[in-house]
């Protein structure tokens, strides 16, 4: 007897297996959001530490947003050919002990050196991740559990900035890393427990039998029988590549979903990067300014949860054209030089529910837009490409920083990017309706698309 394996997982209610797999792979993310923020929080410590200016340390900043770029674009796709599990234990692994080195270092040459290598690990294992997920949540709900998801890496993100001031307190910039690496690698042993996809599975034609048992556990109505054989509406080719996702249907969707993430990614590392030093350096003491800017990755997580919410309801696009929009008045107030406390916490908190929020909302779109053969591959480029404008942001802001730039005109050069992808999501919605068939169960399951 043969079985559909998207109508039987697609059918099935949340169950312990479901949360299994979202809850660990949160926890990577969690750790994936840390270790990319860790570097923003000792920066003004590793200034002061080394005796330059924050600005000559763009190169240091950027190196894990590098390492991710190239691993999101030439080893995240392997998820496609081996299988998301196998690829995220390595370079899970990767990120921990590359993170836990990083502390050793005492030149700007090693810093950079282990940086790069957690970027490395970074870009493999976050693309699967979200991969992983996205392809064990059953399709009613597939879209708010991949950006709930998500959350984990804001999450993770303002946790490095609130623990920053009693770890420097501890034992200086180097206990950042010390922890964060720690800390990944004990959260390395939970993730075996970690099932491999089940689509991967079918479409390889692995062990009939190991398949069925997971579809027990997911799905209460369905019991596995010697000769059942499960199928998937698309097969995975062994010649597959980064061209499938440029084909006349898709390439559209696809390029401006690149242009998106291009500029998104780039204001968030531009963020992520350099407010804690900016506010700093702008006359905040240091823990002040560091738990302040952690403001802008606790709006994200704010933003997660609300954007999900939101775009189940109105589908994606329109939802995050709105979001885009506030976020650049808020840029513009900013640029204001805001004094009051208050009011500056809640821009940031507005700023970061719309770029970082934005990017957990852009994550969902990205591992929901394709098919399962192309998901991986899929995710990953979209990552890929954006770290490029990640690289571009970050390291374009500490240049302007060693240039002397104030700190209002950088917020206000950042409305541009910021009203770009406001449009760019609006003919995204048109691009993807007019493509006929639906790509993905993100544009199948949304009112709005």
């Amino acid at each position: 007897m043969r079985f559909d394996i998207e109508k039987l997982m697609d059918g099935s209610r949340l169950s312990a297996l479901h949360w299994r797999v979202l809850l660990l792979c949160g926890l990577a993310a969690f750790l994936d959001g840390y270790d990319v923020a860790v570097m923003a929080s000792a920066t003004p410590s590793v200034a002061a530490a080394w005796h330059i200016h924050p600005g000559n340390l763009r190169w240091i900043v950027t190196a894990a947003v590098i390492g991710i770029a190239a691993s999101a674009l030439i080893v995240s796709p392997l998820g496609d050919y081996f299988g998301r599990r196998v690829v995220l234990l390595i370079s899970f692994a990767v990120v921990g002990i590359a993170t836990l080195m990083a502390s050793t270092a005492t030149t700007e040459n090693e810093l950079f050196v282990w940086r790069l290598l957690t970027g490395i690990g970074l870009g493999a294992s976050l693309p699967n991740a979200l991969a992983l997920g996205a392809e064990y949540a059953p399709a009613k709900s597939r879209t708010a559990l991949v950006a709930l998801l998500a959350c984990g890496i804001s999450l993770g993100s303002a946790t490095s900035g609130l623990v920053a001031p009693p770890l420097l307190d501890l034992g200086g910039w180097r206990a950042l890393f010390i922890t964060g690496g720690l800390v990944a690698l004990l959260a390395w042993v939970p993730l075996f427990a970690l099932p491999e996809s089940l689509r991967f599975l079918t479409a390889r034609r692995r062990s009939p039998e190991k398949i069925g048992r997971l579809l027990e556990k997911l799905n209460s109505d369905y019991r596995y029988e010697p000769g059942h054989v499960y199928t998937v509406p698309e097969q995975i080719s062994g010649r597959f590549s980064v061209s499938y996702l440029l084909t006349p249907r898709l390439a559209p969707a696809t390029l401006l979903l690149w242009l998106v993430f291009f500029l998104n990614l780039g204001l968030l590392y531009l963020m992520s990067t350099w407010l804690a030093t900016l506010l700093n350096e702008d006359g905040l003491p240091l823990s002040q300014a560091l738990r302040t800017a952690a403001m802008f990755q606790m709006g994200g997580v704010v933003g997660g949860f609300g954007l999900a919410w939101l775009m189940q309801r109105w589908g994606p696009y329109l939802v995050l054209s709105v979001s885009y929009t506030l976020t650049a008045g808020a840029l513009a107030l900013l640029g204001t030089h805001v004094s009051n406390p208050v009011l500056l916490v809640l821009l940031i908190l507005v700023t970061g529910n719309g770029i970082n929020g934005g990017q957990v909302a852009l994550n969902a779109v990205s591992a929901t837009l394709y098919p399962t053969a192309a998901r991986a591959t899929g995710v990953g480029w979209a990552l890929g490409v954006g770290r490029f404008g990640a690289i571009l942001g970050p390291f374009a802001a500490g240049s302007l920083m060693a240039a002397g730039i104030e700190l209002g005109h950088l917020f206000w050069l950042a409305i541009i990017p910021t009203l770009v992808c406001a449009i760019a999501v609006a003919l995204l919605r048109l691009a993807v309706n007019r493509s006929g068939e639906s790509p993905g169960s993100m544009v199948s399951t949304s009112p709005q698309a």
